[in-house]
């Protein structure tokens, strides 16, 4: 039976150790809502250390396409209380819950961006917000994979 090496060893254990990093940090950045995801991307300080991640920031122009797309929040109070309730429930059961969770944050990121419904919503802006802001997540971290796992390029 194959073996790995005790690099690869080494590479899956730090890979496997930013993926879970990745699933909290995606997790509290959906606490800001959707309008403070266009100004910070979650993944930013997740890069492998002595490394420099690629396309992190989000420029001026890019936030205000997003917040136009968007539209207002219809229900700031009501929204913010949404948002914390979402997050204490995704904290709870994709880290507190380990053996229900799940440590792979490509579908954290999804399961989050579906858990406000634009359909059943109060405020369809922060509904759409949250959808595209998982969308942009899951797009980062796939970019973060190679560096999480030390891949050569």
């Amino acid at each position: 039976m194959p073996t790995l090496s005790a690099c690869d060893t080494q590479k899956l254990a730090l890979g496997k150790e930013a993926a879970a990093q990745a699933v909290s940090a995606v997790i509290h950045g959906m606490a800001r809502g959707p309008h403070s995801h266009t100004r910070k991307a979650a993944f930013s300080l997740l890069t492998p250390a002595g490394t420099h991640g690629h396309g992190h920031g989000h420029g001026h122009a890019q936030s205000a396409s997003l917040s136009v797309a968007m539209g207002a929040c219809a229900s700031p109070g009501a929204c913010r209380r949404d948002f914390a309730e979402l997050v204490a429930l995704a904290t709870q059961h994709y880290i507190c819950d380990r053996e229900r969770g799940c440590a792979d944050p490509l579908y954290v990121a999804e399961e989050l961006g579906a858990l406000k419904s634009a359909e059943l919503s109060e405020c369809g802006a922060c509904a759409r917000g949250l959808e595209i802001w998982a969308a942009r997540e899951r797009e980062r971290m796939w970019k973060m994979i190679p560096l999480w796992f030390r891949l050569e390029s």
